[in-house]
């Protein structure tokens, strides 16, 4: 049998340098709650309204003393979905503990913390890609052998494009698509796209395209520099290109043949989110329970992390992170994927 292991760190404390790693894994990788923030509900659903658009219907002028009219509200259908748990759980082998015991309990500290590193990592690369997945398709969907859902956010169809002449094609002309896409992207989300993603490949792609190269004097040609490309972007009036290559051990967050385009980005802890979505956290029943002393309601959403250890022969501990956790699509239709290599 297992029990918290509180000789070397009580679960609050933990919790608390969990949160602070996960933070810091997130500012130094990336990460795509740049346009689904992270908010914190304590619940395990989320309720809100689908749908909304950025545009409202226009005011009337009135007469003076007449009673103003009566505007309809905007469009949107009320959602309620079920927030899945994401954890892991890694453990401190016996060995390790016996070489660690001979340093002192600093030393077993510090064990337990870089294994909570790990965890944390994990649970971080996996709420990650499914922002990728949510982004690029406009569905939440997880296959996993262990786990399958799938939520379908009612991203408009023709949000999610292949382009008619792909990149690589020696008459493609990649400036003129993305402004294609810019007017599509306004057609449908009622404003201008604040952000445009493209990984590495995509890039190059466009910064080596007919329209972009230096011809050099010996005949030859050079790509156009980030630099080069960034201000031909914004002299067209696109929104600036924001290179985003993250990958897990699964392989890239975002596939490397798509230009995303999106709002503004926002702080990462934007605790309302955004017209766009959010990533909710929501409330374990791990963060209810007394030992883990998370009395405070602020800090029962989010990751937990605790530290069990056998009471018997091997007396293996394992770290274990829990969360509940989705990123979710509010309006869907102000995000674009478009297929172009």
């Amino acid at each position: 049998m297992a029990v918290l292991w509180t000789d070397v760190i009580t679960p609050a404390e933990l919790t608390g340098y969990a949160r602070e790693s996960l933070a810091a894994y997130e500012a130094r990788q990336g990460t795509l709650a740049r346009w689904l923030p992270n908010r914190e509900v304590n619940d395990v659903a989320v309720r809100f309204v689908a749908g909304q658009s950025g545009l409202v219907e226009e005011a009337r002028y009135r007469a003076y003393d007449a009673e103003p009219e009566i505007g309809a509200p905007q469009p949107g259908r009320r959602v309620s979905i079920e927030l899945p748990a994401v954890s892991q759980e890694i453990p401190v082998s016996e060995y390790q503990q016996l070489r660690e015991r001979n340093a002192g309990d600093q030393a077993i500290l510090s064990a337990v913390l870089r294994t909570t590193d790990s965890v944390v990592r994990a649970i971080a690369d996996r709420v990650e890609r499914t922002r990728g997945v949510v982004l690029n398709t406009g569905k939440a969907t997880i296959n996993q052998s262990n786990f399958v859902s799938d939520d379908d956010f009612g991203r408009d169809p023709a949000l999610t494009v292949t382009a008619g002449t792909l990149w690589s094609a020696a008459d493609a002309d990649p400036l003129e698509y993305l402004t294609t896409l810019f007017d599509l992207y306004v057609s449908k989300a009622g404003q201008e796209p604040g952000a445009m993603l493209m990984g590495n490949r995509v890039l190059r792609q466009f910064a080596g395209s007919p329209g972009m190269v230096t011809q050099l004097a010996n005949g030859a040609s050079r790509p156009a520099t980030f630099e080069q490309a960034q201000q031909t972007i914004t002299g067209h009036g696109l929104p600036e290109i924001t290179r985003y290559n993250r990958r897990t051990k699964s392989g890239l967050v975002l596939p490397d043949d798509r230009v995303l385009f999106l709002p503004a980005p926002v702080d990462v802890n934007d605790a309302e989110g955004t017209e766009l979505g959010a990533t909710f956290w929501g409330q374990t029943l791990t963060a209810s329970d007394s030992d883990f002393g998370l009395e405070a309601t602020e800090d029962m959403a989010g990751i937990v992390a605790g530290v069990w250890r056998n009471q018997k022969p091997p007396m293996i501990a394992e770290v274990i992170g829990d969360s509940i956790s989705l990123p979710v699509l509010a309006n869907a239709n102000l995000s674009l994927s478009a297929k172009v290599l």
